[in-house]
């Protein structure tokens, strides 16, 4: 897996895990994120961002009537679990992954069900 962990004024740092399959040693590399991404792309391993990353960098990701059809709406994003309590911002990428999933699988109703869901998460923060 990798972890993007932190941001140094415009420097990201990540960490590279690797093991063997059936081996219970994993070993640590401190790796430039780009090349970390592109072992993690390669070997279909999971990439975690630091929530602090994702609250000061990401883009939000917005659904509307402005969205370019061709446009890809979401990216699989992972964030380090909260330390306590509930993690709203993990719960709005997780609402906003599976509303995209619900419409490639055409599930319309569902997508609906999780905009709502979604809009409400959004209001409720303001």
């Amino acid at each position: 897996m990798v972890r993007i962990t932190e941001r140094v004024v415009n420097t990201y740092f990540a960490k590279l895990y690797l093991s063997k399959p059936g081996k219970n040693d994993i070993i640590s590399l401190d790796v430039r994120p780009s090349d970390a991404i592109n072992v993690a792309n390669r070997c279909k391993a999971p990439i975690y961002v630091s929530k602090e990353i994702v609250l000061a960098d990401a883009i939000r990701i917005g659904y509307g009537t402005g969205r370019g059809r061709d446009a890809k709406p979401t990216y699989d994003v992972y964030l380090d679990s909260a330390s306590e309590g509930p993690d709203s911002v993990a719960e709005e990428l997780n609402l906003v992954r599976n509303m995209d999933i619900a419409v490639k699988e055409e599930r319309y109703n569902d997508a609906a069900m999780l905009r709502d869901k979604l809009t409400e998460l959004r209001k409720s923060r303001h």
